[in-house]
This record gives structure tokens, sequence and C-alpha cells, in this order.
């Protein structure tokens, strides 16, 4: 098989399919390549954040929340959240963006379709060679389009298990002692609890990692056993979106934050953001420079607690404190 597309997009994740979204009822023929068979399922915690955009979630399929814990080993309190914190099963919203879709004639989707080679101009594919005018990588952590570019990765872990039974708190745990700047979470879904910890491989071994996970869980007599257990890198090194006529979205384009791991609400941005960029050269991009702006912000807080290993329990107890400020959280955003 081959074939011309105006704009070819890898990866169907949520910046993908916003991003083929965005480009539904153009000029542009659009082909979205997913290397599954089925899009949605991913290793992911599910939590989404809105920032400053109210994205559209099906109602039946997500939990919101406007309250979250912060615990740590000396003190904990609840906090109330300026824009709340929903969560969703990776399925549930791929399926409903795959919905949406529906009735774009200048969208081709192909899925179970692996990439195996980028040209300047051309993808080599297990399903032949396609052509392009413009190439969006939105494949993930481990983008073939960002190793094409040549591009630096730098990632952090996330590991977790689906634990049986729903439950009604979103926890964040923090032990700097032990994780450093990472943590443990659990997110209530519909029908289960989502727990597991995020941490800097730099500065904790995925071994370890894991000991303190199981450590928390046992603490708390919370039984995981035969739960499903799930772990995967998340990029975070951001090197721009744009070279010249390949762009990058999501985790591809390392716009996850490195000081928690967050990810989807950023690759909807961004999706949206580089479609209308490619249907309008000389759009701006807002959007972009709004989230760009955020994480910017929040990561060098956090570089500079960990460049300073005996100020980090102070500074954790003063963070966990401004973050009840509403003027913190719109600065800084809640921990999500």
């Amino acid at each position: 098989m081959t074939g011309k597309y105006d704009i070819i997009i890898i990866g169907a994740g949520p910046g993908g399919l916003a991003c083929a979204h965005e480009l539904g009822n153009s000029n542009s023929s659009v082909l979205v390549i997913e290397k599954n068979e089925i899009i949605g399922p991913k290793v992911c915690a599910g939590g989404l954040k809105n920032l400053d955009k109210d994205f559209k979630l099906p109602v039946d399929k997500i939990r919101t929340f406007l309250q979250e814990d912060y615990v740590t080993k000396y003190k904990s309190y609840t906090l109330n959240l300026e824009k709340p914190l929903r969560t969703i099963s990776r399925y549930d919203l791929g399926q409903y963006q795959l919905k949406m879709l529906d009735g774009l004639d200048n969208i081709k989707i192909m899925t179970g379709v692996k990439v195996k080679e980028i040209k300047d101009s051309q993808i080599i594919t297990s399903a032949g060679d396609f052509s392009f005018k413009y190439l969006i990588g939105a494949d993930g952590s481990n983008s073939m389009v960002r190793r094409h570019l040549g591009l630096e990765t730098k990632s952090c872990i996330g590991m977790y298990y689906e634990i049986s039974g729903m439950t009604d708190t979103v926890i964040w745990h923090f032990n700097p002692e032990e994780i450093m700047a990472g943590y443990i979470w659990a997110f209530p879904h519909l029908n289960s609890t989502n727990m597991g910890i995020f941490f800097n491989p730099e500065h904790l071994s995925p071994k370890v990692a894991k000991k303190v996970l199981h450590d928390y869980l046992d603490d708390r007599n919370i039984n995981y056993a035969g739960c499903k257990y799930q772990t995967a890198a998340i990029s975070h090194h951001y090197d721009g979106c744009e070279f010249n006529n390949i762009f990058l979205v999501g985790d591809a384009a390392g716009l996850a934050l490195r000081t928690n791991g967050a990810g989807i609400s950023f690759a909807i941005v961004s999706g949206k953001e580089i479609a209308r960029k490619i249907l309008k050269p000389d759009y701006k991009m807002p959007e972009l420079a709004v989230i760009l702006n955020y994480k910017k912000r929040q990561e060098n807080l956090f570089s500079f607690i960990e460049r300073i290993p005996f100020i980090q329990r102070p500074a954790y107890r003063m963070m966990l404190n401004l973050m009840k400020k509403k003027w913190f959280q719109k600065r800084f955003g809640s921990y999500f």
C-alpha cells in the first residue's frame, strides 16, 4: 500500500487525536497511524487537570474531584482545588476522541501499523510507504520521530497497580528522604483505584522505587496481590515542537511535567495548537505558550529544591502550605 497525504500523524494518543480533530473538515488530507490494534489503552494513571482549558470529556466515564489529600511524614491536609482533577481510563478517553472523528472525511486512521523508517518526506511502515508534506510525531515518550530529529530524551518513571475497588479520595504522599521530589499517588477511577509511584531514575533506582511502593501498600494493608502492575517512562525534556515540516506534540515533544508526570492536558493542547499552526503558518500558538510557561515555572521551582538537599524537608513543608493559596495555584498549579 502506498499513498500521498498532506499531513501524517504518528500516534493516536490524546495529542494525535486532538490534532486530527482540529484538522478535520480542512482541505488537508490527513493520515493517522497507530501501532496498536486498539486505540486508547496505555500505561497511564489517568489523571487530567484542566489548567486553563475546559476539555470536553464523557461525563459517564469520568470522576471529578475538587479536593486532594496531601500527606507527608510530618503533616497532612486537604487541599481545595482552584480547578478540578478528573480521572478517566485511557481506553475510554481514546475511544471518546476517536468517536469525535466520525464523519470527518479528510481523516484516515490506520491501526496495527508500525513505522519502520522516517525519511525527509516519506515514512516506511508495515503497511506500505506513505509520503507527506507535514509529519507530526505524537508517538509518546519513546518517539521515533523525536529520534529521527536527533533530539535528546530525558525521562522520569511511573509504576503502579490497578487496585480492585473504588475509593473516593485523591492522595499525594510525599517523602523526600526516600524518593526525593517523587511521590506516591492514589487516583480513584470508576471501578478501581490507581496507586503508584512517580520518581526520577537519576535519584532512585526502579528496584528501590518498587520496594518503596510495596512498603507503602503493605503498611496500609492494601492488597495488591494479583492486581495489574504496569510501568512506563515519561518524557519531560522539551527542545521545541516545530522543526521545518516536522512537528512534535505531547510526550514526544517532552511536554510532560518533570515534577509529576502530568501529560494528558499538555498533549491535547499541543495537538490542537500544532494543527492550527499548520493550517495557518502565521498562527502564534498562544495556548502552547501558556502551558510552556506553566511547565517552566513549576519545574524551575522543583529544580531549586532538588539542588539543595539539606533544605528539601523545610522547602516541601513550605510548598505544601503555599499550595493552599489561590495565588500559588494560579501561578504554579496544585501538584497535578
